[in-house]
């Protein structure tokens, strides 16, 4: 659904609910309406988005590719990141965007929406370290779309220290696989693919939060920074 101005009297509604619930996968203008999740959650209004439990086994294994020792101390070299996103809603690859860069301490200083056959996206941030990293979110033509708008397809995390061991592939299903690979290096890459729960209904996971449902604090930290980078747009 799309997202209203936040009216004062929405706003004194909602602080007297359990929660505010969402499904960015129906964003009409998924950056616009993000920010205004953003607004919601500002003015400490506890909020659900189903659509950010849809890209959990992605974040879970991009996490698991670092546990080994040996790949953890070069996580810092990550450079270059793509993500690909099922056409139609990029809601889903900013989010798993953010995600990344909050967990890594990323800085955005720019948002070019560049447009073209995929619907390119490039986010180009700073490390702690004052390393720049640069990002891009691709929207993959498909045969046949899914039932919810903008399902991750791929990701990829690479560096341009040719000897870091940090090249990471995530793909949902072999043709992610061979778009991902298709850049070179995975001779040295982690590749994974990931159990979806793109698919997933949206009844199914208000279910599953209605039965444990807490403050996510990880889902709020990441808004936050989607906020950062969707305020560098130009």
């Amino acid at each position: 659904m799309n997202l209203p101005a936040v009216r004062s009297d929405k706003i004194q509604l909602a602080q007297t609910a359990h929660s505010a619930i969402f499904d960015s996968s129906d964003f009409t203008t998924p950056e616009a309406e993000l920010l205004k999740l953003h607004e919601i959650l500002d003015r400490g209004i506890p909020t659900i988005d189903l659509n950010w439990r849809r890209i959990a086994g992605w974040q879970e294994l991009t996490a698991e590719a670092f546990d080994p020792p040996a790949r953890r101390k070069d996580i810092t070299e990550i450079d270059r990141v793509d993500v690909n996103y099922e056409l139609g809603n990029p809601a889903q690859a900013i989010m798993f965007l953010g995600w990344l860069s909050s967990r890594l301490q990323w800085q955005p200083v720019s948002y070019k929406h560049t447009g073209g056959d995929y619907d390119l996206r490039e986010v180009d941030f700073v490390a702690p370290d004052g390393r720049k990293i640069h990002t891009e979110l691709a929207a993959m033509p498909t045969v046949n779309l899914g039932d919810i708008p903008g399902d991750l397809m791929g990701v990829r995390l690479n560096s341009t220290n040719p000897k870091a061991n940090c090249i990471t592939v995530l793909c949902s299903e072999v043709a992610g696989c061979m778009q991902m690979e298709m850049r070179g290096g995975t001779q040295t890459a982690r590749v994974e693919e990931v159990t979806s729960l793109a698919e997933r209904s949206a009844e199914d996971l208000l279910a599953e939060y209605l039965q444990r449902w807490s403050r996510d604090l990880l889902y709020e930290q990441t808004m936050t920074v989607v906020a950062q980078i969707l305020s560098k747009v130009g």
